[in-house]
């Protein structure tokens, strides 16, 4: 499951073509010009040079860190999940704790909810696995 949606991906994309292109025209600037042949051999060879090296390196970084950047999205989505979870949890044993103090009838409905431990495993899916 992806953690980047379309839009991001296409604006990296795009961020990362105009990065490598850019440092193409520095190192073409510096080295090309001792090309020996006319401006169709010129810009031939740099639009080569120019998609050659995007392909090498999106294929490295699609290799190296794509895995690792989509991990680490993944966790932190992961840890927003759970921290969420838990403010929810204390917000509701405020609200608890506050229909004890109070006992009035608005905080009834409060005071009587459980909370459930969500990784428990019920009795009757126990059983139907060991039949």
């Amino acid at each position: 499951m992806p953690a980047l949606n379309q839009d991001t991906r296409l604006v990296m994309t795009i961020l990362f073509v105009g990065a490598l292109s850019g440092a193409n025209v520095m190192v073409y600037a510096q080295i090309g010009l001792g090309f020996p042949y006319g401006p169709l051999a010129h810009s031939v060879l740099f639009g080569l040079g120019t998609i050659g090296a995007i392909m090498v390196m999106k294929a490295l970084f699609d290799l190296a860190l794509n895995d690792k950047i989509e991990m680490w999205l993944l966790d932190r989505k992961i840890a927003a999940y759970w921290e969420r979870k838990a403010r929810d949890e204390q917000q509701l044993r405020k609200m608890q704790e506050s229909a004890k103090q109070y006992g009035g009838t608005a905080f009834q409905q409060y005071s009587n909810i459980e909370t459930t431990d969500d990784n428990t495993v019920g009795s009757e899916f126990l059983a139907a696995t060991l039949q």
